[in-house]
């Protein structure tokens, strides 16, 4: 294994353990971001199939938490199988690294991106259409979707987030 491989699965490591950890220890006293709960994951998803619905998309739709763990999904009918794969991919990638999955995928091909990819079993997707949820300027989750054009995908994310407030 190289340097730069052993690196990026530290690098990868340290920010998935960051992701669950709630304020650092000197903070403990002030009260961290509330966690994204399973039903705010199943309103957005809610509001991203109603909105895919409305421009006749048949979409995949994933929330995972701030680690990249995986709350809600569902794949919407006569969506493609392989969707429900990309939109968790776009999801994880954009929670972890705190960052539209659009910026992601300027990125894709640097060793550094495809050596953290290599760290999750190949599970990330760097492509368009997710983004992460903030709150009180903590990543604790993002919404991707899969099935339709990268833009699509994003604004149907977008739109969910803003029509549940997040």
């Amino acid at each position: 294994m190289n340097l730069i491989t052993r690196i990026s699965r530290a690098i990868l490591a340290i920010m998935l353990v960051a992701g669950g950890v709630g304020a650092p220890a000197d903070l403990a006293a002030q009260t961290g971001p509330q966690r994204l709960t399973l039903s705010e994951a199943q309103a957005i998803i809610s509001a991203a199939q109603r909105d895919a619905a409305s421009k006749n998309l048949r979409l995949s739709i994933a929330v995972v938490d701030g680690r990249g763990d995986l709350i809600a999904a569902t794949r919407m009918p006569d969506a493609r199988p392989t969707t429900m794969d990309t939109a968790i991919g776009k999801a994880m990638g954009a929670a972890i690294f705190g960052r539209p999955s659009a910026e992601l995928a300027e990125r894709a091909n640097s060793p550094l991106y495809q050596n953290m990819n290599e760290a999750t079993g190949g599970r990330l997707r760097f492509f368009q259409g997710a983004v992460p949820i903030v709150r009180d300027g903590y990543t604790v989750g993002a919404v991707g979707a899969s099935g339709a054009a990268a833009q699509a995908d994003e604004d149907n994310v977008k739109a969910a987030l803003a029509a549940v407030g997040l």
